[in-house]
């Protein structure tokens, strides 16, 4: 079934007809329309077994369905999603992420324990109410650990105004590796002592929730694979060779929007469709000016919308197709190559599409050049900015465990002791493994980034679309491998710099999250706009277990008022378990 162009029976846009994306922003109140509409859903999260590429796994899952059920939204609307956690045997934590939305009045609905709630206690439940401030496409995730890794996400659709018209909108497309053992396995490897384990690699690609696996060739072994610290998975080897695909339908003729996402743990996805070009008109939650290519590059969290014109062909069936190469600086899968099929409208489904690649894919891990990319809303970056430096690292830690680390420091959370209301009363005393930077009254910040490592980092920052000042990859600097395995720890060469060069300074690239290349370096600007608590860190499931992350603070005294009895809400429950089940099972840096 096809998605709408909106909810509701309204023969006309709902957001207002003069709201269109060259002329309103999220990042003006008055541009947000009011609706007076709040859309209700109810999660259930639990554990369960699926196939999506034919290989039996222990997932968990949202309303027992993978992906996730995709939450639908106007623009300005509410949305309220009582999530109950029915996570047993053995019991973990939860909460959801809203991903990109950014919460400008409800700081503490954005889904990360430590920031602004407890998790969500097992057998608990709790409600999330935030306004859909920003329209296009995204996803929900699990925040906890590498909880999302296992199953916990879905898409998200707000609609609003687009850079062009369209016939047809065929929904979410969900790019994502695929992993065949307990994301709790992968973690223990991820923040273990065995570097040849880091990154750890995925074992298939899949669209959709669907993709195809060699069984000859198993993953795993039985009973290797851990659920917790100490209760192994009672799953067996099972495997059914030439698994269902996702497949789609396009009308010969029209204009179809498709709503790309890598919703993965680590690969950087490549996206093309057999003989159609491409037509970019959003990145992440920020609409651009319109450009054509034929293949779109997508970074753990990041998203794209694309226009398809559909050929004269009413009989014709082709590929959509999605890559993870590049091996394992840019998160490569041992499996790399996925299809969907699509069908035109007298094709028929019960074929094969026989249709070839017309693509060749490059083996870098970066997005479309800055100059391809303008937001279609103009906003130039203020003058007034401070700079921050931060320098991206993988080391060894006192245990002999490796850490990822920004400015020689690990992220580690404290889900007990959310921040936010910390924060809100005054209370700016933070411990070291909190990584907390405080930018207090600033205007206006610049993180300078540098990536001291042949891996690839797509960085995502909450309740903010950042400007893209500059990226630059290896291609001057560091050797694009791993091979420097040494003992006692990787030794790399230091990444690239950035020389101050701003692109597009006058409306420069807009969005949510950024590729930082192997070796490379990602120059970025915020404007210290939406007081609270906001993470910033890798979107690689693994490299987040690791540290690779911090917390911003700013304009404490600006935080909008928290609802009394907010924190209690997740913190009452979420003490009590940790009082009464022993500690928390937390091997990784908890967020």
């Amino acid at each position: 079934p096809y998605f709408p162009q909106w909810l509701g029976e309204s023969p006309t846009v709902p957001w207002g007809a003069n709201r269109t994306v060259n002329t309103s922003d999220a990042t003006v109140a008055n541009d947000i329309p009011i609706t007076n509409v709040t859309r209700y859903y109810n999660f259930t999260v639990s554990r369960s077994q699926i196939s999506p590429d034919g290989v039996l796994r222990d997932v968990i899952l949202v309303n027992g369905q993978y992906p996730g059920p995709a939450i639908e939204a106007n623009w300005g609307d509410w949305i309220e999603v009582l999530v109950t956690n029915n996570i047993s045997d053995p019991y973990e934590g939860t909460a959801l992420h809203w991903h990109g939305q950014l919460q400008k009045t409800t700081p503490w609905q954005d889904g990360v324990p430590s920031a602004g709630q407890c998790p969500i206690a097992p057998g608990h439940s709790y409600t999330y109410r935030y306004q859909a401030e920003v329209h296009g496409t995204s996803w929900y995730h699990a925040h906890y650990s590498a909880q999302f890794t296992a199953g916990v996400m879905g898409p998200m659709v707000v609609y609003g105004p687009s850079s062009l018209p369209y016939d047809i909108d065929v929904g979410p497309v969900m790019l994502s590796d695929w992993y065949h053992i307990p994301y709790f396995s992968i973690v223990a490897d991820a923040v273990g002592t065995n570097y040849s384990l880091i990154p750890p690699t995925s074992d298939s690609v899949i669209i959709n929730g669907r993709g195809q696996f060699n069984c000859s060739n198993p993953s795993y072994s039985n009973s290797s694979e851990w659920l917790a610290s100490n209760l192994a998975s009672n799953i067996s080897w099972t495997c059914v060779d030439e698994a269902p695909l996702a497949a789609f339908r396009f009308q010969s003729g029209k204009t179809h929007r498709l709503r790309l996402m890598n919703t993965g743990a680590n690969g950087v996805q490549k996206f093309s469709v057999d003989y159609h070009n491409l037509t970019v008109i959003a990145v992440d939650y920020v609409p651009v000016v319109p450009y054509t290519t034929s293949v779109v590059t997508l970074g753990v969290g990041q998203r794209t919308d694309v226009l398809v014109t559909a050929l004269d062909t009413p009989w014709a069936s082709i590929w959509m197709r999605s890559s993870a190469p590049g091996g394992e600086p840019c998160g490569g899968s041992k499996n790399p190559d996925a299809v969907a099929a699509i069908y035109y409208e007298q094709a028929d489904p019960s074929t094969t599409p026989s249709s070839t690649s017309w693509v060749t894919l490059s083996d870098d891990c970066i997005n479309d050049p800055l100059n391809l990319t303008t937001p279609a809303y103009a906003i130039k970056p203020s003058n007034d900015s401070w700079t921050q430096d931060l320098s991206l690292t993988l080391a060894l830690n006192a245990t002999g465990d490796f850490e990822f680390r920004m400015n020689d420091q690990s992220w580690r959370v404290n889900t007990n002791v959310p921040l936010l209301p910390q924060v809100a009363s005054g209370n700016l005393t933070f411990e070291p493994e909190w990584n907390v930077y405080n930018f207090f009254d600033n205007t206006s910040i610049i993180l300078n980034i540098t990536n001291n490592m042949p891996l690839v980092h797509p960085f995502h920052m909450h309740g903010h679309n950042f400007y893209i000042l500059n990226v630059g990859d290896n291609s001057t600097t560091g050797s694009n491998n791993l091979d420097k395995r040494q003992q006692g720890g990787p030794q790399f060469e230091a990444g690239a710099a950035w020389d101050g060069t701003v692109i597009n300074p006058s409306n420069p690239m807009r969005r949510d999250g950024i590729l930082i290349p192997p070796y490379g370096f990602a120059a970025i600007q915020f404007e210290l706009s939406n007081p609270g608590v906001w993470p910033f860190h890798c979107h690689v499931a693994w490299h987040l277990s690791g540290g690779q992350g911090m917390s911003i603070v700013y304009k404490v005294d600006e935080i909008p008022a928290i609802p009394e009895g907010m924190m209690d809400q997740t913190c009452v429950d979420w003490n009590w378990f940790t009082s009464n089940h022993g500690p928390v099972d937390q091997i990784d840096s908890g967020a």
